[in-house]
């Protein structure tokens, strides 16, 4: 969880007032039809980048994409928009999400990293 919890703070950085408009020139990594990637704030080469990668694909496929859109709207917005991000634990996975005139706040919430994910079966 550490790890997670440092690429949420990243996230805030990166999304915040002072750097939106700098990690906007990013928003090709999250353009439609590109995946989720941990890459947005972190080196692929970093101790942390494989497990956030990791969890960010243990997402359901829906709420991996909300986040994804989100953050491309932010940063191709005119003004980009900042981001509050935030992280709780839970059962399962949730995203929700807050548009306000100053910017966007994004609350997911997902199991601990180690949690195995229940079983996804086809009906």
């Amino acid at each position: 969880m550490p790890m997670l919890q440092a690429f949420i703070h990243r996230l805030n950085q990166k999304f915040s007032v002072d750097e939106i408009k700098r990690t906007a020139k990013s928003a090709k990594m999250l353009a439609p039809g590109q995946p989720l990637n941990a890459g947005i704030v972190m080196r692929k080469g970093s101790v942390a980048y494989k497990p956030v990668q990791a969890y960010l694909e243990s997402m359901p496929g829906v709420l991996a994409e909300t986040l994804r859109s989100v953050m491309h709207y932010a940063l191709t917005s005119t003004p980009p928009k900042p981001i509050t991000f935030t992280w709780t634990p839970a059962y399962e996975f949730e995203v929700g999400v807050t548009e306000l005139g100053c910017g966007i706040v994004v609350q997911v919430r997902g199991r601990y990293p180690r949690d195995k994910p229940p079983a996804r079966g086809q009906d």
